[in-house]
């Protein structure tokens, strides 16, 4: 789900601070939202972007986001249930449920925040080689070598969890360990995982140290590098680009009555 694909594209070539940049400031611009539209307009704007300037088709974009689709519509249909059956208003009701339109407004846009969010952060993730986001935290910002190579083991460490689990999972059933009969055989798995997991990120640790000191790492020397990042003038054109395409993007709602600045959930 989280790792990175290796095409020739717009979207993989740009620097990855750029595209770090711009996440935080979307990431902040919608989570101040008060309505979906700007939610929204982002997930298919970055949809887009994501076909287009990352090459990479629509069906495996949507393939990818389904957990996190998930995870937007079960919280949103979760929320209109529970302030349903709390009754808060009577402008829309169903049956038993009650909502007001603050109610339904509130509750679309913290769904389409996380959809958006999950998208953008998706699209970085796939679009980023590791390596390149490291040396430009390093080169761009200044970032400690020891802390960008610290950085970097552990960045790398979230795509295989999921690999170290199947694994541990395979080694308990050649053991005798049945993970899917009963129901308190599933209910006990996760802390069947957890020992093995943290013995494994025990070592992996202790590796990565030993990489380090043997790299010389914090040794307070300058040092080389086989690659550098650098921002050229397509990174900058393509973060003002966005920035401008966003600040238009908002007066237009605002203008249409559909873009107000919210500080907090709006759910009462």
């Amino acid at each position: 789900m989280f790792t990175y694909e290796w095409k020739d594209s717009f979207l993989h070539r740009r620097n990855p601070i750029i595209k770090l940049g711009l996440i935080i400031m979307v990431t902040i611009l919608i989570s101040l939202s008060l309505f979906p539209a700007l939610p929204l307009c982002t997930f298919l704007l970055t949809l887009m972007l994501g076909c287009i300037g990352g090459k990479i088709p629509i069906g495996i974009i949507l393939k990818k986001m389904r957990v996190f689709l998930g995870i937007g519509i079960a919280f949103m249909v979760f929320m209109l249930i529970m302030k349903g059956i709390d009754g808060g208003g009577d402008t829309w009701h169903i049956w038993i449920f009650h909502w007001s339109s603050n109610d339904l407004v509130s509750i679309l846009s913290l769904g389409m925040r996380i959809i958006s969010i999950s998208l953008m952060s998706l699209l970085f993730v796939v679009t980023t080689d590791p390596n390149d986001l490291v040396l430009s935290l390093i080169l761009q910002l200044g970032l400690s070598p020891v802390h960008g190579y610290a950085a970097l083991a552990a960045y790398r460490f979230v795509p295989t969890l999921q690999e170290e689990i199947e694994n541990i999972k395979l080694a308990q059933e050649i053991r005798g360990i049945e993970w899917d009969k009963g129901f308190f055989h599933r209910l006990s798995a996760p802390f069947r995982i957890m020992l093995p997991l943290l013995c494994s990120a025990a070592r992996r640790g202790e590796r990565v140290a030993a990489a380090m000191e043997s790299r010389g790492l914090g040794a307070g020397i300058d040092r080389s590098y086989y690659k550098r990042t650098k921002t050229g003038r397509a990174d900058w054109l393509f973060a003002g680009g966005s920035c401008l395409i966003f600040a238009a993007l908002t007066g237009i709602l605002i203008y249409a009555g559909m873009f107000r600045f919210s500080f907090g959930f709006n759910i009462k």
